[in-house]
């Protein structure tokens, strides 16, 4: 995939005919980064790519992000942290010790307070791509 097409404000991608919005963008990295983060830390889970994700789940988080990087965005872990739950619970997962994404379980729905020190530091980080996607990722003005 072109991350650069200077001309049309939009992301570059094999099929001309499709633009990739500010909001898919703005996803990805964060998704992307927040995963990196994630492996960079030696988190047990680190979520798969977001090219494998499920159409689901990447709606939900679109819809997540474009709040993020508005003026309607929370600044606080423990209210994201919370929001994640909702949206996981939703689709259909539920708490279990053992991470399995087939089988949608996942030991981090518990509220922000049962976390541990790791995964409230992602919650962190989050926080802060999403300031970052908000400042530093937007659509460029159309040259004629």
């Amino acid at each position: 995939m072109n991350w650069s097409n200077k001309h049309s404000g939009t992301m570059g991608h094999q099929d001309a005919s499709r633009q990739v919005t500010l909001s898919e963008r703005r996803s990805k990295f964060v998704y992307d980064a927040a995963r990196l983060a994630a492996q960079a830390a030696g988190a047990p889970i680190v979520p798969v790519p977001w090219d494998e994700r499920e159409e689901p789940f990447k709606a939900q988080f679109r819809d997540v992000i474009d709040k993020q990087c508005s003026d309607k965005r929370s600044r606080s872990p423990e209210e994201l942290h919370g929001t994640w739950m909702e949206a996981y619970l939703t689709m259909g997962w539920k708490y279990g010790e053992t991470y399995s994404r087939e089988n949608k379980i996942h030991p981090d729905l518990v509220p922000y307070d049962e976390l541990g020190q790791l995964e409230r530091d992602k919650d962190a980080v989050f926080v802060a791509l999403c300031e970052i996607a908000q400042q530093w990722i937007y659509d460029l003005p159309v040259c004629s």
